[in-house]
């Protein structure tokens, strides 16, 4: 909130140039000499005000998430530790009781702190602490909106525009007024839940206790709201703090891949996380060495002067050929359209433009990558939502291509890629699996131009730069799909995409299951660790990154569905056996 008021501080200062009439005020000398004209800048007030929302916003998410804990999880578990100490005490020694009874008496006639169990009757003066809270939010929220739109009522008149200055002023003026009653607010809260909440929790709670709470509280805390914890984390938290953050989260979260989602997205801080920017950041010539052993790169060195490769680059001497050796049995290679490569200084760089280079006779550089026809042919699949033919494949619909980042053979997805690989046909025998994780490049199905992985596509002349190459985009799997119909969220536990709405709206992730399991099943299903990390009983296929959809028995153990289905259709006369446990259930309701 510091940066919010210092924002809005700003806002204030800028409005004090505006009079009550709604006019741009004057500063003048003693001599009535003009220095200078009114401050007040409308475009850096609307800046700053976009920066106070975007602040606003992230922190609205976090205090929604933080309230919801402390009444969804914290409380009840406070409660349930609380009464299961009072039934010990008096199935047991009553003394202790009466020495906890006396022990509140003795505190609250000296003015000091309460114990545990007077100081839980306060849990109702929290939750009326987040219902004002959540008030004070949507009074702000509706506030920056009325500045936003004085700002277009601004700019929408040709006259001095008084009355928009002055509206502009009051709300500036209204703002001002309710962000510092949420601090004031906010301040108190926290300084009380420092003071009483979290003390109590260490009392009552074991670390393992408070280990599995976190974790339960983070079971249904998504992807992009944990992006803005860490987010406000950094800017707000001192290094030490956050560090301790960040180390409670990962044991919170032990035995997921929790870990490996904060290293992927950057929030490692060590080593791991300065060599993954590394990768992600390289220009075209690094990424490129890293590849030379692939067979693009062998088929470029043996046939460069053929392919419009200097002499001096196809003289190159070849490294040794790796095993797979499907492209050098095409006889035409071809470049993209356009290559562009990521540059730290000003984003994507172009470095190559096959059109350009027709007309003035310009030979490709050794790192512009080469690909067969049939890799730079869209592919396209029939939409049964849209009733037509779209870009894509059968498994997901999209309108760009996958690098491969050890062979550089482009594939629509990477279950096309595995088709291929398990066919185990020919040249394509040796061909390794496709790290979704791993793709750094894809080629727009529109315009032919290959580039950094990203949303849109980067060439300004191709029709979908405006528009993304897929409705969903994850940016951690790489993943791309544009079927309407599908819902997906990214699960930060798993580190993979799931098909649903999200955690905390249909899902919830066990820590101990480390799985996603349905909200109105998650209460009553049976943890099982890593349920998800062996095979099906079935068909012995993987099932934690199983694109098919998952079975749950209530023993706890998962198959297929497919699998389940076929399997309960050989046992309809007869009771089901699980095929793990060999646990008996009725017939069809495993």
């Amino acid at each position: 909130m510091q940066q919010i008021n210092r924002d809005v501080d700003s806002l204030v200062a800028a409005a004090t140039f505006i009079d009550d009439e709604g006019r741009e005020s004057e500063k003048k000398t003693s001599g009535d000499e003009i220095i200078s004209p009114s401050s007040f800048d409308i475009n850096v007030a609307s800046d700053l005000s976009n920066s106070v929302a975007s602040r606003f916003h992230l922190i609205w998410s976090v205090f929604q998430a933080h309230s919801g804990a402390e009444d969804e999880f914290i409380w009840p578990a406070l409660k349930m530790k609380i009464e299961s100490k009072k039934k010990t005490r008096s199935d047991g020694n009553t003394s202790d009781s009466t020495a906890c009874s006396s022990n509140v008496k003795k505190e609250t006639s000296s003015g000091g702190k309460k114990c545990g169990c007077e100081s839980f009757l306060e849990q109702e003066a929290y939750e009326e602490d987040h219902a004002e809270e959540e008030t004070m939010f949507k009074q702000i929220n509706t506030t920056l909106r009325r500045l936003n739109g004085s700002f277009r009522f601004y700019h929408s008149n040709r006259d001095p525009r008084p009355t928009a200055l002055s509206i502009i002023k009051k709300v500036i003026l209204l703002l001002k007024e309710q962000t510092d009653q949420l601090t004031q607010h906010l301040t108190v809260h926290l300084e009380k839940e420092e003071t009483q909440c979290l003390p109590m929790v260490k009392k009552h709670l074991s670390n393992e206790e408070i280990s599995e709470l976190v974790g339960n509280i983070m079971g249904k805390r998504s992807a992009e709201l944990m992006g803005k914890i860490l987010n406000l984390a950094v800017c707000s938290l001192p290094g030490d703090e956050r560090d301790d953050m960040v180390r409670c989260l990962k044991k919170a979260m032990g035995g997921t891949f929790f870990e490996k989602w904060l290293t992927m997205g950057g929030w490692n801080g060590g080593e791991e996380g300065k060599l993954k920017r590394k990768r992600k950041n390289s220009t075209a010539s690094e990424v490129d060495e890293k590849r030379s052993a692939s067979p693009h790169a062998m088929h470029t060195h043996a046939t460069g002067a053929a392919h419009g490769i200097s002499d001096d680059e196809a003289s190159d001497k070849p490294k040794k050929m790796p095993k797979f050796q499907g492209h050098i049995t095409d006889a035409r290679m071809r470049n993209p359209s356009r290559y562009y490569v990521r540059n730290d200084e000003s984003g994507n760089e172009l470095i190559w433009n096959s059109a350009v280079a027709k007309r003035t006779g310009l030979k490709a550089l050794k790192c512009v990558p080469v690909f067969t026809q049939s890799e730079l042919t869209p592919t396209f699949e029939f939409s049964e939502s849209r009733g037509a033919m779209v870009l894509g494949c059968e498994h997901y619909s999209r309108s760009c291509k996958l690098r491969h980042p050890e062979t550089g053979q482009l594939f629509t997805c990477r279950l096309c890629c595995e088709e291929i690989r398990q066919s185990n046909t020919g040249t394509y025998e040796s061909l390794p699996v496709l790290d979704r994780h791993a793709v750094s490049e894809v080629l727009c199905m529109k315009c032919g131009s290959l580039q950094p992985v990203g949303k849109n596509c980067v060439n300004k002349d191709c029709e979908a730069a405006d528009k993304p190459f897929a409705k969903y985009f994850c940016s951690i799997c790489n993943l791309y799909d544009d079927d309407e119909t599908k819902d997906i969220y990214h699960c930060p536990y798993c580190n993979v995409c799931r098909k649903g709405k999200g955690l905390g709206i249909d899902f919830r992730h066990c820590m101990r299951c480390n799985a996603c399991i349905g909200m109105s099943e998650y209460e009553t299903h049976a943890c099982i660790p890593q349920r998800l990390s062996g095979n099906c009983a079935i068909c012995k296929e993987s099932m934690f990154e199983s694109t098919e959809p998952l079975r749950g028995m209530k023993c706890g153990h998962v198959m297929h569905l497919s699998c389940y289905n076929e399997y309960a259709h050989r046992s309809l006369f007869m009771k089901i056996t699980c095929p793990t446990c060999r646990k008996v259930f009725d017939n069809m309701r495993g």
